[in-house]
């Protein structure tokens, strides 16, 4: 029998209260009314809820992918062109 590691228990407490927080605070609503949006692909909400996790559980965008642990359906460009984006206030 396998055991949980305490990184893998702190990672989904983590990503439960970024949930949490992102429909407590209408973050969604947040980032379209600050011209943050995308003509079509993932949401730009989908987006900033990765980056922002990627913050608080300490990690890298890079090595995410490098351990395989990026399932999230978008690719780094996806990330670069949302960073990169002129039209965001």
């Amino acid at each position: 029998m396998k055991s949980i590691t305490q990184n893998y228990v702190n990672d989904k407490n983590v990503n439960s209260s970024i949930i949490n927080f992102f429909k407590s605070y209408k973050i969604a609503s947040v980032l379209k009314s600050s011209n943050a949006y995308k003509q079509k692909g993932v949401p730009v909400a989908a987006l900033f809820q990765y980056l922002f996790r990627l913050i608080f559980t300490n990690r890298s965008m890079y090595m995410n992918m490098l351990t395989g642990k990026h399932v999230e359906g978008f690719a780094k460009d996806t990330i670069y062109r949302f960073l990169n984006s002129i039209s965001i206030n």
